[in-house]
Formats: structure tokens, C-alpha cells, sequence
């Protein structure tokens, strides 16, 4: 699989804006499901985030750069690029080394989870999300 280079920075350890400069925590989804990922904007925005969506997993990597999100909910599964390729990917730039990386899918864990984690994922949620479960994340993570 060819490396994913962010084209429109000058290096990959450069930013467009630091996380000091955000005035609320930034949360990254790439989901292709279109009906999901916008219930997880408006849900997040309801509760008080700045959400940037991508549909294919080279979108999400691209937003990952223009943003510098705080938290990244990934999809397993996405046009282009899956969940592990795109953290894989990211992990290898300092700039992300630190960022919570979550995959949603609906595959089963005991069959996924594990190669989520091994490859720098934080956690590994089940689809239909469980939102209590959703929230203890983004309390410890990416409190407001």
C-alpha cells in the first residue's frame, strides 16, 4: 500500500493551527455512511465540539491534517482507505502520535479489535455505537 503524503503542507510535522489556538476540542469522523456520519456531526455539535466529516479514508487523512482534531472516530471500513491503513499512516508523524484514534465498526471485536489496537488504534467501538459508552470516551479523551 503506497504512503499517503499530506500535499498541501510544506512538511508533515508542520500545522495549519495548533490545538491551543482552538477555542473548542475538534473531533474528526470518517465514516461513509452518510446517514451516520452526519448523526454523529449533529450529535457531537449538540454537545458542544467542533466536528470535521470525511467519507473515504483519503479525505479523512487530508482532514486530519487541515484540522489537527483531538479525537479521530474512524470508520473500519471506508472507500480508498480503511480505518487501519489510515492509522497506521497517521501514527507515523509525530503530530499523531498522541491523538485518540477510535474505530467504529460493525464487526465483531473478538475478530478485530486486536489488529485495531496493534495497529495504534485507542479503542475499537461495535456498531450500533453504544453512546454511553461514546461519552466515557470523549470525557476521558476530549473533555470540553
Amino acid at each position: 500500500m503506497s504512503r499517503i503524503e499530506p500535499q498541501h503542507l510544506i512538511s508533515p510535522g508542520a500545522s495549519l493551527f495548533t490545538r491551543a489556538q482552538k477555542s473548542r476540542p475538534t473531533i474528526l469522523i470518517a465514516e461513509d455512511s452518510r446517514d451516520s456520519r452526519e448523526m454523529l456531526q449533529v450529535l457531537l455539535g449538540l454537545k458542544g465540539y467542533s466536528v470535521v466529516a470525511a467519507a473515504d479514508g483519503t479525505k479523512a487523512i487530508e482532514a486530519a491534517w487541515e484540522s489537527d482534531p483531538d479525537l479521530i472516530l474512524l470508520d473500519l471500513e471506508l472507500p480508498g482507505l480503511d480505518g487501519l491503513s489510515i492509522t497506521r499512516d497517521l501514527r507515523r508523524y509525530s503530530n499523531f502520535r498522541d491523538t485518540p484514534i477510535i474505530i467504529l465498526s460493525g464487526h465483531d471485536p473478538m475478530n478485530h479489535r486486536q489488529s485495531a489496537l496493534e495497529a495504534g488504534c485507542t479503542d475499537y467501538l461495535f456498531k450500533p455505537l453504544d453512546f454511553a459508552k461514546l461519552d466515557e470516551i470523549l470525557q476521558h479523551e476530549v473533555p470540553l
